[in-house]
């Protein structure tokens, strides 16, 4: 019998042991403070920019900006263009057109604020072919548990010259809320509104690495790259939906650095994934080649498109309600201030039976959108 009742107290405490999973925080050792540069020249209106900032451990999600560098893209023909250091610390900008072409080569400068000198390698302006087509499929996915719309990017250079690619993408999606506000209360006054807060867009940038190769293949072609899913379960496509595509020609160099920077950023996630390295890019130490520097410098042409999706191009589709909890109320003028104060907000002027006015009201994110997005108009909308 004792014996019986001690096999139960250790099954007890077994099963006790077994259900207390701690949580393994792997320690930061030998971390080292890095200098990071991100930079891009293209054939864009945009300013040429540059990013400084320092590496940090991999259980830190702040962005540590190195300020106080002096930076300049020098071309093969010595021509020079300073940069300056925006208000924003670590990011700096030349204020000027650099007019890049293709087929010159750029060489970015740094000295930092504690003397160090960096240089990246010459890089050539590379020529990016059109972008062919940008496409999407509505699909279903069953065991992701989710439907969307897969938009695919299909490019080709005809000369076979490019064979690298890259991409990123820009949305912008319109969303409304349920009561449109024509009214608002001013120093005990209801006065028109003249802007409107009931339609909106939100947009997002991607930041993913988004690259493909054609090198194993006889002809330069890149056909349906799945670029970006877009889920229904969002608020994206309840209305109306954009996004815009740019397309770079990549040297072998730089993709290859950008591949291996993919591996690490959207594969690590367990104990068998690759787990953090250095990826060496083309920026160097002038006096210590020893130093590790993070980052490459990279020069292409951009080529770009843009595409529109409605709910009317895809199939029956059933959106998510976010607004399902708003409710309004009709209070007398009187009520207006106390309402306000409970954080309802000002919907429309109702004239009622008895030929005076009642007012709709309703929480305000239930009417203002501009708590969620901005009521400015894209250009090209």
């Amino acid at each position: 019998m004792k014996f019986s009742k001690s096999i139960l107290n250790l099954f007890y405490l077994v099963l006790v042991f077994s259900n207390c999973i701690q949580e393994f925080v792997p320690p930061s050792q030998g971390y080292e403070n890095l200098l990071v540069v991100e930079a891009l020249l293209s054939d864009t209106d945009e300013q040429f920019e540059v990013k400084l900032s320092r590496s940090v451990p991999i259980d830190t999600v702040a962005f540590s900006p190195e300020s106080g560098a002096s930076i300049s893209l020098n071309d093969d023909t010595g021509e020079e263009f300073q940069l300056q250091e925006t208000q924003q610390p670590g990011i700096y900008f030349y204020e000027g057109t650099i007019n890049a072409q293709v087929g010159k080569s750029y060489q970015l400068q740094i000295m930092t604020r504690n003397g160090n000198q960096y240089k990246s390698s010459m890089v050539t302006m590379r020529a990016t072919p059109d972008i062919e087509d940008v496409r999407f499929e509505y699909e279903e996915r069953p065991s992701a548990g989710v439907n969307g719309v897969q938009i695919f990017v299909n490019t080709r250079d005809e000369s076979n010259s490019t064979w690298y690619y890259r991409w990123d993408w820009h949305e912008t999606w319109q969303f409304i809320t349920p009561y449109p506000s024509f009214h608002k209360y001013e120093n005990g006054q209801i006065l028109l509104r003249t802007d409107n807060i009931n339609l909106c867009w939100k947009n997002t940038r991607s930041t993913s690495i988004e690259i493909a190769t054609s090198r194993n293949l006889s002809k330069d072609i890149i056909s349906d790259y799945p670029l970006r899913f877009v889920a229904t379960n969002t608020d994206r496509l309840n209305s109306k939906y954009s996004i815009i595509v740019r397309q770079y020609a990549l040297s072998e160099a730089s993709y290859n650095y950008m591949k291996e920077l993919q591996k690490i950023t959207e594969n690590l996630g367990t104990l068998f994934d690759p787990q953090p390295s250095i990826v060496i890019g083309n920026i160097f130490n002038v006096n210590d080649d020893k130093e590790v520097v993070l980052g490459y410098f990279d020069a292409s042409t951009v080529k770009e498109k843009r595409i529109f999706i409605k709910p009317s191009d895809l199939p029956k589709t059933r959106f998510p309600n976010y607004y399902s909890d708003c409710m309004d109320s009709l209070v007398s003028f009187n009520n207006i201030p106390d309402m306000l104060q409970t954080g309802y907000f000002l919907a429309s002027e109702i004239l009622n039976d008895f030929g005076g006015f009642d007012y709709q009201m309703s929480s305000r994110r239930c009417i203002d959108c501009t708590l969620a997005g901005t009521n400015v108009k894209p250009d090209f909308w």
